[in-house]
């Protein structure tokens, strides 16, 4: 919950950056638990993607925190307008592959918020 770019942000205050920018994420424990995951099947040069399959905008992600209550600081918001807008992406068939399947299955899952 103290990790990542959230607690970046929260820090600077507002980020010259689009807010709707897509954001494929993972979570550290799920990263992990894929990787071991992907070992035990002994799948070498291969290439799987890791992420929880819900992309969420920067904006959104903010959005989440504020809900969430456990961090006092203020973010005043993002400020850019240009720049790529990011991919959506989807690990349907790496977690098919691997029999894996995340614990927390979105951001606002692991920090106890609705969407």
């Amino acid at each position: 919950m103290d990790r990542g770019a959230h607690v970046y942000w929260l820090k600077k205050g507002s980020i010259e950056a689009r807010p709707d920018h897509f954001l494929n994420l993972i979570h550290y424990e799920d990263a992990a638990s894929l990787a071991v995951a992907i070992l035990k099947k002994k799948l070498h040069s291969r290439i799987f993607l890791g992420c929880d399959n819900h992309p969420v905008t920067r904006q959104e992600v903010m959005d989440s925190i504020a809900k969430n209550g456990k961090f006092n600081k203020q973010f005043d918001g993002f400020t850019g307008t240009d720049g790529p807008l990011g991919k959506r992406l989807n690990n349907s068939r790496t977690r098919e592959e691997i029999g894996w399947q995340p614990r927390y299955s979105s951001f606002s899952e692991f920090l106890g918020v609705s969407q």
